[in-house]
């Protein structure tokens, strides 16, 4: 969906960009009346030139990570399943085979080593790390997650906004903040227990670190998307943020399926999509 600037004139006539969040008149707050959907009510209806939909409650769908993830590691230790937490540090596959997979324990600094005559890479960015040949490299994204001021209804947005010329800016007692982009385009995802996740653009300033808990949050770019996000709905903008933080995302693939090493497959890459096709890496 796109967004445009809310704009008044002053007495000269002159065009002043205000927040995307003012509401002045009262007829332009009816979402069916912008070409929006009835029930979704918590963006600016009066600042949205267009509207289009990738799918209904009927054929489209998503899930919480966290807690997707952690229910079917529940599940698969129900069936016998055994999991051990650690950072994989390499996998013997000499001999055109896996023979065995060394990790090093989370809880103790020591490394252990296993024999395995399957293993299924599902490493995200870290693939290459584990298998060199593998085609994906690494893209850090930042997000943040919001806890509404008013319940939310559940829609997936990829939106497309156009920020005010005065956007971000300050009064002359606080430094100004960096330049913005004309048109920025943050994801807002509506999830269960009254919570908006939102995400911003990628960056490669920072290499991809050894591990998930050395990854560096810049402050600055998680404010850029609460302020992006902020200018369109009154509840995010009234909200408590919950949560600041960055990943990195594989780029490259989906790579699923069979490599050139006896039992050693792949789950991995495309970016945030996950997996969604397939193609066997025989040549890998």
């Amino acid at each position: 969906m796109e967004y445009e600037p809310v704009n008044t004139r002053d007495k000269a006539g002159d065009r002043e960009a205000v927040s995307l969040q003012k509401r002045a008149k009262p007829g332009l707050q009816n979402p069916v009346a912008a070409g929006l959907p009835e029930d979704l009510n918590w963006v600016a209806a009066e600042a949205s030139p267009s509207y289009g939909e990738m799918g209904t409650p009927d054929d489209t769908a998503q899930v919480h990570p966290y807690e997707f993830t952690t229910s079917m590691a529940q599940l698969a230790e129900e069936k016998g399943a055994r999991i051990l937490f650690g950072s994989v540090t390499g996998i013997d596959r000499s001999n055109g085979k896996v023979q065995s997979v060394t990790y090093d324990d989370k809880k103790t600094p020591q490394s252990h080593t296993i024999p395995a005559t399957d293993v299924v890479i599902a490493a995200g960015p870290w693939s290459q790390n584990l298998y060199p040949p593998a085609p994906i490299e690494a893209l850090r994204a930042h997000s943040v997650t919001i806890q509404p001021s008013n319940p939310i209804s559940g829609y997936a947005l990829f939106t497309s906004i156009n920020l005010p010329p005065n956007f971000g800016q300050t009064d002359t007692h606080v430094k100004a903040r960096r330049p913005h982009k004309k048109v920025v385009a943050p994801e807002i995802y509506a999830r269960p227990k009254n919570e908006a996740y939102a995400c911003g653009e990628g960056d490669t300033l920072i290499p991809l670190p050894k591990t998930t808990a050395d990854v560096e949050t810049d402050q600055a770019r998680c404010q850029d998307i609460i302020d992006y996000v902020s200018s369109i709905s009154d509840e995010l903008r009234d909200g408590e943020v919950t949560a600041r933080q960055a990943c990195y995302l594989p780029l490259g693939g989906p790579l699923i399926g069979e490599t050139g090493v006896k039992g050693l497959l792949f789950a991995a890459g495309h970016t945030c999509w996950g997996t969604v096709d397939s193609r066997q890496l025989r040549n890998l």
